[in-house]
């Protein structure tokens, strides 16, 4: 074989783009994944869905998925969709009064077709479950590599990898009754996917396609209304969209989520619920110093289980999270750390740094959960972490990157550096994976969930009576 005897030379201050397997440089040195790699990443995704979540495809049912598997309406199969979209999704007599609240109708159809399909099988609706969060961590890739498509491809698929990893999602995949929170998560991100296609090609048509996305998130659960003010965030920091296009975006997700929420109205019946104390004491205080000293001790505990995420309790609600006003040392400290938080992502947002998206994605995300606005059911929730630990994953891979005073903008990373960024990865998702796999087991029954978490929640009013409920009702049909 020849060699070239008069190899091109690199023109004086122009680099010339390292070429890695997997990746091609557009004509403005850009690197794009191949669809060759992209399989690969969707394909190490599948697998890692089913390491962290297939032990719960031989679950049964837990707290709470009676409403959506156990239900009159879904036991009707298919035929029973139409009433599914024009009834309430919990409907339920109590010895004190009825609940007749919210309105689910997509994931409950969702279990109506499963029942149509095979019946009562628990583990075929958790493998479903577990599908979704793969579909989602797919797209959450794919989007965040349009984000930082001038980043390094490890740091969009880090992200990725700790996201899915994290443990306190296991409430949310091990849970049938909490596909309500895949289903509206993965609509979110469908819809910003929409949204981008709609920066990069100022065609109106893709906003059109975002909105039915983000209607059918919202019929699966409100949780999806962070992204009202996620989607023009991203529009901000990622693309060249003027803000005078980007107020469009936002007014047209506002009318969305008026008409999902106002239009059911006209033909459901009235809402029917009673607050109680024991899930949040809120609802009878209405002093604005506790609100906000509740709010923030409640803010600082996300932070924990994000950082510390054990251990992870089914329930919380009176009096795990103590009602306080702001002069409790842990409501003060709240407030100086999110002040800190805030402050930074401020003086940061105009540079559009990643660390200010991450944090600002974080506090949009977790804010509607914080007791502050209104209260929150049970006070706090593992599952009301879900989308915002997105925001926290970012800033953790960034700050990794940044140990090793590596930039994540880098294409070529040095190997010894590559290494230790993926020993560092690895001590987080070992025990994550390991968490979350043990974690999954406490979900295999409400008995199994009982037993676990009652070691935990001595100070949890409702749940002590959940469980002394269920041991009553066990030793009455014995």
């Amino acid at each position: 074989m020849k060699k070239d005897l008069f190899p091109k030379k690199q023109t004086p201050g122009k680099k010339i783009p390292v070429k890695k397997p997997g990746v091609t440089v557009n004509a403005k040195g850009v690197p794009r994944t191949t669809n060759k790699a992209n399989r690969y990443f969707i394909l190490t995704f599948f697998i890692f869905a089913f390491l962290l979540y297939g032990n719960t495809i031989f679950n049964k049912y837990a707290v709470d998925d009676n409403l959506v598997t156990n239900n009159e309406l879904v036991q009707k199969g298919i035929k029973a969709i139409p009433d599914i979209f024009s009834s309430r999704y919990i409907s339920q007599q109590g010895n004190v009064g009825s609940t007749v609240s919210d309105y689910r109708p997509v994931v409950k159809a969702t279990f109506a077709v499963e029942y149509q399909l095979w019946g009562n099988k628990p583990g075929r609706s958790h493998a479903i479950n577990i599908l979704i969060y793969w579909a989602l961590a797919s797209l959450l890739f794919f989007i965040l590599k349009r984000l930082f498509v001038h980043y390094n491809i490890l740091f969009p698929f880090l992200i990725t990898m700790l996201f899915m990893a994290h443990p306190v999602h296991t409430e949310v995949v091990a849970s049938l009754k909490n596909r309500d929170e895949l289903l509206a998560f993965l609509c979110g991100l469908g819809s910003l996917w929409f949204m981008l296609e709609y920066a990069r090609t100022s065609r109106f048509y893709y906003v059109l396609l975002a909105v039915p996305v983000f209607f059918i998130g919202y019929l699966s659960k409100s949780s999806i209304l962070p992204f009202l003010f996620l989607i023009p965030l991203v529009l901000y920091f990622f693309t060249t969209l003027p803000v005078r296009k980007i107020v469009p975006v936002f007014l047209v997700i506002v009318i969305v989520v008026f008409i999902a929420q106002v239009g059911p109205r006209l033909f459901l019946p009235p809402l029917e619920r009673i607050n109680s104390m024991i899930e949040n004491p809120l609802y009878l205080e209405k002093s604005v110093w506790l609100r906000l000293g509740t709010g923030f001790v409640s803010l600082l505990f996300y932070l924990r289980i994000l950082i510390y995420p054990y251990p992870l309790l089914y329930y919380y609600g009176f009096d795990m999270i103590p009602v306080t006003n702001l002069g409790n040392v842990w409501a003060i400290i709240s407030i100086l750390v999110y002040g800190f938080l805030f402050f930074y992502a401020m003086m940061k947002f105009r540079e559009k740094h990643v660390l200010s998206f991450a944090i600002l994605w974080f506090l949009v995300a977790i804010g509607m959960y914080s007791n502050i606005v209104f209260p929150v059911v049970g006070i706090v929730g593992e599952r009301f972490v879900f989308n915002a630990s997105l925001g926290f994953c970012i800033a953790l891979v960034y700050f990794i990157f940044k140990i090793f005073r590596t930039d994540p903008k880098s294409l070529t990373i040095e190997v010894d550096t590559r290494i230790k960024i993926f020993a560092v990865i690895l001590l987080l998702l070992i025990p994550y994976s390991v968490l979350s796999v043990s974690r999954n087991r406490d979900w295999r029954n409400l008995f199994d969930l009982y037993r676990a978490d009652i070691k935990s929640l001595h100070n949890s009013s409702k749940a002590n009576i959940d469980y002394a409920g269920f041991l009553m009702g066990t030793v009455y049909q014995d």
